[in-house]
């Protein structure tokens, strides 16, 4: 006999739970009782003989056969929201919830307050992470939209610029470099001691590829692995950093450098999933995103 394919409403259940972690979270999100969403999930796993979730004390964690089945299945959300934002469109945006996953502070703060500002019923979640961390919290569907430089080119990624940024070298105010009248060059830097920042960081990696270009070794004092920590240890007289010019708003024990061999700019992007740009709330940001482009930013 053949297998009954999942229906509708159990794969709601099942994203429902994926996604909030619990049956009770999942339950209060799609306003039905606990007993009604276990009874879902338990009949789609016993019609397939299979199991999505492990039950631990802490919640519901998936199982890999639970994680390929929502790369495929979070679509019926989008669908879902997008079909109830049409039948609502004339109403604004005044309550909802998006999550932001940022590569850096700036600019991308200047941006969500400009949201927050327009939409201030919409509540924001935020989290900060390297270039890696933001583009997999993307594709595995834990947050909604991000903010950072260079959107991965994927077909499956929408994005669009709305600044851009250089990269430059940051000392303390009594170090020799920023005693310089002219931008630094690479191979000013040899011979002093220079942090760097792990390679999933996108800075690391443009900086790294222009010392191979000029056949340049570094041997970094030390490899720190947040921005904020290596700003503070630039402060404190550790040696060079790198950064994209407007990461950090921050003015004091700092010096910024230009440097030569790095005088390309990068687009600051914002990006989500294809299948997710059209929900209301993300398309908002989109929207601002443009606005900012054209130099009509608030």
């Amino acid at each position: 006999m053949a297998e009954r394919s999942p229906s509708w409403v159990q794969l709601r259940a099942f994203n429902a739970v994926f996604r909030e972690g619990s049956i009770s979270r999942a339950a209060a999100r799609l306003g039905l009782t606990q007993p009604a969403i276990t009874a879902q999930l338990r009949l789609l796993e016993s019609q397939h003989d299979v199991l999505l979730f492990e039950r631990t004390g802490s919640g519901m964690r998936p199982t890999p056969l639970a994680r390929r089945l929502y790369a495929e299945t979070d679509g019926l959300n989008t669908i879902e929201e997008v079909a109830t934002e049409i039948l609502t469109a004339s109403r604004t945006l005044e309550i909802g919830e998006i999550s932001i996953m940022v590569g850096a502070p700036n600019p991308a703060m200047s941006l969500i307050a400009a949201y927050h500002r327009r939409h201030p019923g919409i509540r924001i979640v935020t989290s900060f992470g390297n270039w890696g961390e933001v583009t997999a919290a993307i594709r595995e569907r834990r947050y909604d939209v991000a903010i950072a430089t260079e959107a991965p080119g994927d077909s499956d990624i929408a994005s669009a610029s709305f600044a851009s940024q250089r990269i430059v070298a940051i000392v303390a105010p009594g170090h020799p470099l920023a005693r310089l009248d002219r931008p630094v060059r690479l191979a000013d830097i040899v011979g002093h001691a220079v942090i760097f920042r792990p390679p999933p960081s996108l800075t690391q990696q443009k900086l790294e590829r222009a010392l191979t270009r000029h056949d340049l070794t570094v041997d970094p004092l030390m490899t720190l692995g947040s921005r904020e920590a290596l700003i503070e240890a630039v402060a404190q007289g550790l040696g060079v950093g790198f950064i994209f010019e407007q990461a950090t708003n921050r003015r004091d024990g700092i010096v910024r450098v230009p440097v030569a061999e790095l005088h390309e700019r990068y687009q600051e992007d914002i990006f989500c999933l294809t299948q997710h740009r059209r929900r209301r709330t993300i398309s908002a940001l989109f929207d601002l995103a443009d606005e900012f482009a054209g130099g009509h930013g608030e």
